[in-house]
């Protein structure tokens, strides 16, 4: 009679039960991570039953209507998160058409940024931070319904703010963030004019400073030769860093260390 001991009889049975979870687990598929990224909850059947405090987000349209953006609580959702809901006014200085969820896609929690941006199709465009990044949203030609929410690709670092719109005079968006790795530096994202796509994530370069983190953007500006400069505040002092690109549209140039109370404006 053979005796097997009790921890090789253990390192058996954990080896069948790897191998048998190895060869069962597979890479989700790219519309499930995205799902993923942008976590909804489906069971909240639509409610605007309390508004968030202070929420409330207003965006000037180009007709010089306003659409506006706030995040509700539903009572019926799973999860005690909010949504973001829209609604338009029907006319310059007119009243405000009915509220309307956006979608299922929840917001936080800890960091609960919303902004939105008309473009240069005259249609809005949204993004939300959930779970530590931001997913985004744009209506649709022709019925201005809702895409689906899909990440976007900039996650600001806890505590270093959100994401901070700019539209340049010939149409094109840019979207400012604190640096996902570091924090130590912005990224950017732009949706050039005319164009319907996002560009991708660029990093306008490290600090030259160690172990420091910077917050959103503080003032974005347009210079007369067309030329964009950024200022922006450390996200846990009061010192503020700036930034001015070489050439319109194209690189950036060295950090400077600007003043403890905001910057001056560029040359």
């Amino acid at each position: 009679m053979t005796r097997t001991s009790p921890l090789r009889t253990l390192l058996a049975v954990a080896a069948l039960l790897l191998g048998a979870l190895g060869g069962g687990l597979a890479a989700p598929s790219p519309a499930r991570a995205a799902a993923a990224a942008c976590p909804a909850d489906d069971r909240a059947q639509g409610l605007a039953s309390t508004p968030v405090p202070d929420s409330l987000v207003s965006v000037p349209r180009s007709d010089g209507r306003v659409a506006q953006f706030q995040q509700f609580y539903d009572t019926t959702a799973t999860a005690r998160l909010p949504f973001v809901w829209h609604r338009e006014q029907e006319a310059p200085g007119g009243r405000f058409g009915p509220w309307e969820r956006v979608s299922a896609a929840t917001v936080g929690p800890k960091s609960h940024y919303v902004t939105a941006v008309e473009n240069g199709d005259g249609r809005l465009e949204l993004l939300f931070s959930t779970y530590g990044a931001f997913c985004h949203s744009v209506q649709r030609p022709g019925d201005h319904t809702w895409t689906a929410p899909g990440p976007f690709g900039l996650a600001p670092m806890p505590y270093h703010g959100g994401v901070v719109l700019f539209t340049e005079r010939d149409g094109t968006i840019d979207a400012f963030a604190s640096a996902q790795s570091s924090g130590g530096s912005l990224e950017l994202r732009r949706r050039l004019s005319p164009g319907d796509a996002w560009g991708p994530v660029e990093s306008l370069g490290p600090l030259p400073e160690p172990n420091v983190g910077l917050s959103h953007p503080d003032r974005v500006t347009q210079l007369a030769d067309d030329r964009l400069t950024v200022s922006v505040r450390e996200w846990n002092r009061d010192r503020y860093w700036q930034i001015t690109q070489t050439s319109p549209g194209g690189p950036w140039g060295p950090w400077q260390l600007c003043a403890e109370s905001g910057c001056l404006s560029a040359v």
